[in-house]
């Protein structure tokens, strides 16, 4: 089971809040900064920044000053993660037998035969994470460098059961198991857990500067460092895995777990472009996007294990595979929406949404 990042393809995304503040660092009274860009006051009851009137050569966003400015950001989002090949049952319009009833392999074999099956795959829930970096602009020519740690834990779950009633059965993917009695493999209830845990880290160098009074953009390129754990775990119960009757091969009930584990470690390089269309009064859309290319490891488990559903609960292996290779893979990064900002004490210090 591989994963695209960020959709891998991480990863479908989206960020609701980022607030940012940008610090003077400490200067000498004889070293005044010079802001590039105009601090404007009106009636919108706070300052904002637009670019120069003369505009001609492209000037650099952040102030000039004698030792530079420290930017802090701290973000929270909400995201939602998906993962391909992520189905677990075919969930198939065919009535199952009663298990107890069972005396051969022919019983089953009327499963064979799919009537408006469909495949089901978890439930992939929202969840939130945060961003938290730190940046330095330099009195050269605006150039920037910083680190930026993102942070994401997703998870999905589903649960689903089918009775005789029903008229329908689960028949499993993922599990190796071989019942005794052979035939069609189908549980009456299964139940998934996937988890995933997402770290970034990216360095970057780059430059934000002025186009024009009200657009500002941001070439940068850097490394990315990212860890992706993925752990998906499948339980089956009923069906193939319940009790069988004196007259078929003797057989006690079990619950089934299938555990796949896959993780990837990874470093390479990354490069995009961050703009600011600025309306007024703070108000800005921001629009970003970046591509990497990341070099690494991935790390696969699969074990599945019996456990007897009467005490003493002995757990019996039914499948231990583990593999690793090394690939690269590319990620994108998209970010679009709305920022507010403004400036205070004098234009020395900014705060951003």
């Amino acid at each position: 089971m591989k994963m695209d990042i960020k959709s891998k393809w991480p990863i479908a995304a989206l960020s609701l809040i980022g607030m940012a503040s940008s610090v003077s660092a400490a200067r000498d009274d004889r070293c005044a900064p010079e802001r590039p860009a105009n601090c404007y006051a009106d009636d919108c009851k706070h300052c904002y920044c637009l670019g120069p009137d003369n505009y001609g050569v492209n000037a650099p966003t952040c102030p000039k000053t004698c030792n530079g400015d420290i930017t802090i950001t701290v973000a929270g989002f909400y995201w939602n993660g998906h993962q391909d090949g992520m189905e677990y049952a075919i969930d198939n319009h065919v009535k199952a037998p009663v298990t107890s009833a069972i005396t051969g392999l022919s019983d089953t074999q009327v499963l064979n035969r799919l009537i408006d099956a469909k495949f089901l795959t978890p439930d992939f829930d929202w969840d939130w994470g945060f961003k938290i970096g730190l940046s330095y602009c330099s009195p050269c020519d605006g150039w920037d460098i910083g680190v930026l740690w993102t942070w994401y834990q997703g998870s999905a779950n589903d649960h689903v059961e089918r009775e005789i009633d029903d008229n329908a059965s689960l028949l499993p993917i993922w599990s190796a198991y071989a019942p005794l009695i052979g035939g069609v493999l189908f549980a009456t209830d299964i139940e998934t857990h996937w988890k995933l845990k997402l770290n970034l880290v990216d360095i970057e160098l780059g430059r934000s500067f002025w186009t024009s009074k009200y657009l500002s953009m941001r070439p940068f390129v850097g490394i990315r460092i990212a860890y992706i754990d993925q752990t998906y775990e499948i339980e089956h119960k009923g069906g193939s895995w319940s009790a069988t009757s004196t007259t078929a091969p003797s057989q006690t009930a079990f619950n089934n777990e299938v555990r796949l584990e896959n993780d990837f470690k990874s470093a390479g390089l990354r490069g995009g472009l961050n703009t600011l269309w600025n309306f007024g009064c703070g108000w800005g859309l921001y629009g970003n996007f970046a591509m990497s290319i990341l070099y690494g490891r991935f790390d696969i488990d699969h074990d599945e294990t019996n456990r007897n559903a009467r005490s003493p609960h002995e757990k019996a292996k039914i499948a231990d595979a583990k593999n690793s290779f090394r690939v690269s893979r590319g990620a994108a990064d998209l970010a679009l929406g709305f920022q507010w900002q403004t400036m205070f004490c004098d234009c020395q210090y900014g705060f951003m949404i």
